[in-house]
């Protein structure tokens, strides 16, 4: 979060594309770590979406389904 909030970047955001790259794998990673340490249960728990939607989810963080 500090990262994004943070005026110093890698790639300096006015160059199109790049500049919001290193944004989104931030935003990527972070995602990812908070969904694994939160486990595929509480995922599962609180999920609001479809269950294709989940399995993606759970699929892209390397965690498995419960289902």
């Amino acid at each position: 979060m500090v990262y994004l909030l943070s005026p110093i970047d890698l790639i300096l955001d006015f160059i199109p594309v790049l500049g919001y790259a290193d944004d989104t794998i931030v935003v990527a990673l972070a995602l990812r770590f908070a969904t694994r340490r939160a486990g595929s249960d509480a995922v599962q728990r609180h999920w609001p979406g479809t269950s294709e939607g989940l399995a993606a989810v759970l699929r892209l963080a390397g965690l498995k389904s419960i289902t």
